[in-house]
């Protein structure tokens, strides 16, 4: 479930990011700034979501744990998990069939490449390159062939096929996203005018050539044909458009509040521990930080499965649309029993009822030590019930 929540936040953030290249950046003539930000919003999806953003959340003397989500799947567990687990398992199966797919057209490539240096290439390959690799087929007139090498060559330097890979294996994971394929599009186009550009510097009659050479059979997709009929007209006539303004740059500056908000919406959020402060409760001292820290008989991920396990939303909540963080801190005491526990911040009487009993029945911990004895400790746990 995890998985599927982490995929659908790359996605989110890949279609924030690539709408302001569609809406503002895919018709002017910064070719290379393009390329660079179609590249880097592909990691940049990826890596956000797993973020921790630092942010203080309660007085000073708690130790916070890592917040836990609560879905309104928690009422009907069984059943939800079972269609989550069939949701997860049909988004591999076409995870695996894009895998497959382009483990194909890569081995067509290749193969391709094979054919040519034996001497059996079909005789309407066009010319392509596939990264250092380029291929110009026999028949073409003198001076088109140095217009066609040129271009094809402005792509194995500058090893185009890198960019298109790299989205051909994003598609494996994010095959859902109408985005990302529209993306891997403009990855291609803007490859082209980059070639036309440096081309049509360095080789007379180039848009000729282009038109000379609208028919033929592509190699692969994943290979950098210079034939690209429906794009032929297109390609011509930004040859011909004049530089964008240099204030034009500033708008890739609209990236990165886009990137803040969604860092804001997709990120887990922990916080930040403070220094060790003891306060007087009772009898006993209560500790902020021990030598050895109270621990939950299995770990971190023990006491995460124990969580989602035993965590209800409550369904008049779910009617009411009621949802939000609630924060609630308890004791873990010198016997590893959780003790006063109680509600730091509330959201409404019936979060905060199922977050005190969730708590309140936790199994015994580890009892934290100081200086060799058994101590006291305070911990504040985050829930957040969202619909």
């Amino acid at each position: 479930m995890e998985a599927l929540f982490y995929i659908g936040e790359v996605g989110l953030v890949y279609t924030s990011l690539y709408l302001i290249y569609f809406l503002m950046f895919r018709n002017n003539t910064y070719f290379y700034l393009n390329r660079l930000y179609l590249l880097l919003i592909i990691p940049v999806s990826f890596l956000l979501p797993t973020v921790n953003v630092q942010t203080p959340l309660i007085s000073t003397y708690q130790i916070v744990l890592p917040s836990i989500k609560v879905n309104d799947v928690a009422v009907n567990k069984e059943v939800l998990y079972g269609w989550w687990d069939i949701t997860f398992y049909v988004y591999c199966l076409f995870s695996a069939f894009m895998a497959g797919l382009f483990t194909y057209r890569l081995s067509g490539v290749l193969f391709t490449i094979y054919q040519i240096k034996s001497g059996k290439q079909s005789a309407k390959t066009l010319p392509f390159s596939f990264f250092r690799w380029i291929y110009l087929p026999e028949g073409i007139e003198e001076e088109n062939k140095k217009a066609i090498y040129i271009h094809e060559k402005v792509h194995a330097d500058e090893l185009h096929s890198l960019d298109v890979v790299l989205y051909e294996l994003a598609k494996i994971l994010l095959w859902w996203n109408p985005f990302l394929w529209m993306g891997l599009n403009s990855v291609k186009i803007n490859h082209e005018y980059i070639a036309d550009k440096l081309a049509s510097e360095s080789a007379d009659k180039y848009s000729s050539v282009l038109v000379a050479q609208m028919f033929g059979v592509n190699c692969s997709v994943l290979a950098n044909n210079f034939k690209s009929k429906l794009l032929i007209k297109k390609r011509i006539m930004m040859m011909k458009t004049k530089r964008s303004n240099r204030l034009s740059v500033l708008k890739y500056a609209l990236a990165i509040p886009v990137i803040v908000v969604a860092m804001v919406t997709t990120t887990d959020h922990a916080t930040a521990r403070s220094t060790s402060v003891v306060y007087q409760e009772g009898v006993d001292d209560v500790y902020d930080t021990v030598d050895v820290m109270p621990e939950f008989k299995g770990g971190m991920e023990a006491l995460v499965n124990y969580l989602i396990k035993n965590i209800n939303y409550p369904e008049a909540a779910i009617k009411e649309q009621i949802e939000g963080k609630v924060l609630v801190s308890f004791i873990v005491n010198s016997k590893g029993e959780v003790k006063e526990v109680e509600v730091k911040q509330s959201v409404n009487e019936l979060l905060d009822k199922e977050a005190v009993r969730v708590v309140s029945n936790m199994p015994n911990w580890k009892p934290g030590e100081k200086d060799g004895k058994k101590v006291n400790v305070k911990y504040a746990l985050p829930i957040d019930f969202r619909l």
